[in-house]
């Protein structure tokens, strides 16, 4: 089953802030076909140093494992003109949208978010809050 991880999930893995939480990502890592697209890193990147303070070399190694560990989708310029339609149609932010249009490339079965209604099945893609 192809899966898409949106940023706040890989967060809390990879932040330590929520023991629990970071358990329950450790064990949707285990499974197969995991997708981020390059949305993704740039956030997390973003997280780790704004939000949590992490030098830049343990950022960077952080950003290595998830392209080791990930297929990575390109945001590209059909990405970005799917998000807004997907925007305007389901009344979700422009980068929430963009999260939606990649998995939605990528032909994904499960997105797992935190940001979208929980199990909410949008042109395909099953939407699951992993922690509820």
């Amino acid at each position: 089953m192809s899966q898409f991880f949106d940023t706040n999930i890989l967060a809390y893995y990879y932040t330590r802030t929520d023991l629990l939480k970071r358990q329950r990502v450790g064990s949707l890592l285990l499974e197969d076909e995991r997708i981020v697209s390059t949305q993704v890193l740039s956030e997390l990147s973003n997280v780790l140093s704004s939000k949590v303070k992490q030098s830049w070399p343990i950022i960077h190694g952080v950003i290595q494992e998830v392209c080791d560990s990930f297929t990575l989708m390109m945001v590209t310029e059909a990405t970005v003109t799917s998000a807004i339609s997907l925007a305007e149609r389901y009344k979700y932010s422009y980068y929430d949208s963009l999260i939606l249009a990649s998995a939605l490339e990528a032909q994904c079965e499960v997105l797992y978010s935190e940001d979208f209604q929980h199990n909410q099945i949008i042109e395909g893609v099953r939407i699951i809050n992993p922690f509820l």
